[in-house]
């Protein structure tokens, strides 16, 4: 199933969809994976905080093998992402990326 993100001033609503943060190819299916959490990282500098999407990939027919994935979370001008011009969270596939880098 493809991702869902929302946002709201209050827990208690209204919200408001932003659609599917996910980019590129296998968007559509969460990069075969399903949400898990979002981290919050940051550099021990006192600089601006990121954020890194966390999921799982279940692998039914060995569950001893299903795998943790992930992805550095980006956010800004969506619209130019497709997102109907609203801020909000862009993750794309990366096949390896270095957290230590987020801040460059």
């Amino acid at each position: 199933n493809a991702a869902r993100s929302a946002v709201s001033t209050s827990i208690w609503g209204p919200w408001t969809e932003l659609g599917n943060p996910c980019r590129g190819e296998d968007a559509d299916t969460t990069f075969h994976s399903q949400s898990t959490y979002v981290l919050p990282i940051n550099n021990g500098k006192g600089g601006e905080e990121r954020f890194m999407f966390a999921a799982d990939r279940w692998n039914e027919k060995n569950l001893s093998d299903s795998r943790y994935m992930w992805l550095p979370i980006e956010f800004g001008a969506a619209e130019d992402e497709g997102n109907g011009g609203e801020e909000g969270p862009i993750i794309h596939w990366q096949d390896e990326w270095d957290v230590s880098k987020a801040w460059n």
